[in-house]
């Protein structure tokens, strides 16, 4: 295996992390909430929501309670979700900038993804 052809299998082993950090979700007021394709979508809206539809009714990550989100805790809620996406992201953009810079295999095998 090439350095490259190993950076890249490192590269998707990040990707693979990252991916499962973002689908357990964020936690908000004590709930967990969903970060599927669909809600990320539907959060990315929230900020637009005109208060005449608030308390907005949220289930949580696996659809077992409904979350009464008020106006007021609605950019709170909008900011916790765009950190539990951000946060994996740039953690993982971190480690591939470190193995990107490597030189050698030994280099890359020193990187360790703890996230998990």
């Amino acid at each position: 295996m090439t350095l490259q052809e190993l950076k890249n299998l490192r590269y998707q082993e990040i990707d693979s992390t990252t991916s499962y950090l973002i689908a357990q979700g964020f936690t908000f007021a004590g709930y967990t909430f969903s970060m599927s394709v669909n809600a990320q979508i539907n959060w990315s809206n929230l900020p637009n929501l005109p208060e005449s539809v608030f308390p907005l009714h949220v289930s949580t990550l696996n659809d077992e309670e409904i979350y009464y989100l008020s106006f007021a805790d609605k950019m709170n809620f909008y900011y916790t979700a765009v950190s539990g996406k951000n946060g994996p992201l740039q953690s993982g953009n971190d480690l591939k900038v470190l193995i990107t810079a490597c030189v050698d295999e030994a280099c890359v095998n020193s990187i360790v993804d703890n996230r998990i």
